[in-house]
């Protein structure tokens, strides 16, 4: 499966996807969100969570150049990608 193929699923199946396959890698906060970045099948994907509701809000891939800008100095991304 590539990140095109995950986007096209529904948001519980990729809920699940990130849950079942994926490695959490970093975290960040932005707004009233928690949001976890992970790892599976050789791309980054995004789980957007709101607390207050304990709700996932959405789940998204990212490509490299945005896990460089919003991540930067939480890990070597060249250890990720081996």
């Amino acid at each position: 499966m590539n990140a095109l193929e995950f986007d096209r699923y529904p948001l519980k199946e990729k809920v699940y996807l990130v849950f079942e396959h994926g490695n959490e890698v970093a975290s960040r906060q932005f707004l009233y969100f928690n949001i976890r970045l992970y790892t599976l099948f050789g791309f980054f994907a995004e789980v957007w969570y709101i607390p207050n509701d304990n709700k996932i809000e959405k789940v998204e891939t990212l490509s490299t150049d945005e896990i460089l800008s919003l991540y930067k100095n939480e890990f070597d991304i060249s250890e990720l990608l081996k």
